[in-house]
């Protein structure tokens, strides 16, 4: 994926955190929670509801999206995501990063599902 400063500006990455980001999904229905991690990450678990599309494939499938859309981008621990945030921003997206990522949000008690089935 290309740096998110190929304007040689910063965009100003904006997070929420978690209390934040279940407030506005309560609040706001066209929230798009997109989870920018690898496949297996995102069959173990995830966010209900979120939009999968891996770090590396965002570029090419940035149509997707909506620009005038309010995205929240989601990752294990919040670098990736801050990252993805970044790069939408300079494409006029906006986006926002969920800081602590999803091990925060679980900690935190956030709602989450897996493709993985318990075995007894």
């Amino acid at each position: 994926m290309p740096a998110a400063n190929e304007s040689n500006q910063s965009p100003a990455t904006l997070e929420i955190d978690v209390p934040g980001l279940t407030a506005e999904r309560r609040n706001n229905p066209g929230l798009v929670l997109l989870d920018c991690r690898e496949p297996y990450e995102w069959r173990e678990v995830r966010i209900p509801g979120s939009l999968h599309i891996p770090m590396n494939d965002v570029p090419a499938r940035l149509d997707e999206l909506a620009q005038d859309g309010n995205i929240v981008v989601v990752c294990a621990h919040g670098v990736r995501s801050y990252t993805v945030a970044s790069y939408l921003q300079v494409r006029g997206f906006k986006a926002r990063s969920l800081a602590g990522g999803l091990a925060l949000w679980q900690a935190q008690g956030g709602e989450t599902e897996s493709d993985l089935r318990r075995r007894r």
